[in-house]
């Protein structure tokens, strides 16, 4: 693969992986407001996005594998530093939206039972 090639694969694989976190980071702003809608709708392109750049890392692995050079750079320890960055952020992010709901769930219950106490 000639060096403008190999750029153009790192390069592609930071674009996923940054995005993939972008949209986990956006997704738990939403959770945090209580849009649950709009956080699910995040966390799906941001697992797009992440399956997207697993596909390219996959493609870096397979040319290892098949005994292809694989160029050492700070560019391809971006790319991979970010990847593995990004599917932590998706984890967090699911977890914090689960967290975030059940918060949610139970401030609504102490408020009813507020009110039910207010009222007697």
């Amino acid at each position: 693969m000639d060096p403008t090639e190999w750029e153009r694969l790192l390069f592609n694989l930071i674009l996923h992986a940054g995005e993939s976190r972008c949209k986990a980071k956006e997704a738990a702003e939403y959770a945090s407001e209580g849009k649950w809608e709009e956080a699910q709708a995040c966390m799906d392109e941001a697992n797009q996005e992440q399956l997207e750049a697993h596909k390219v890392s996959s493609q870096v692995i397979k040319m290892e594998a098949r005994g292809e050079p694989v160029d050492f750079s700070i560019l391809l320890v971006h790319a991979m530093d970010l990847l593995l960055l990004a599917w932590s952020e998706i984890d967090f992010t699911e977890q914090f939206i689960l967290l975030n709901k059940r918060v949610k769930t139970l401030e609504d219950e102490v408020a009813q039972w507020r009110n039910q106490k207010s009222e007697n």
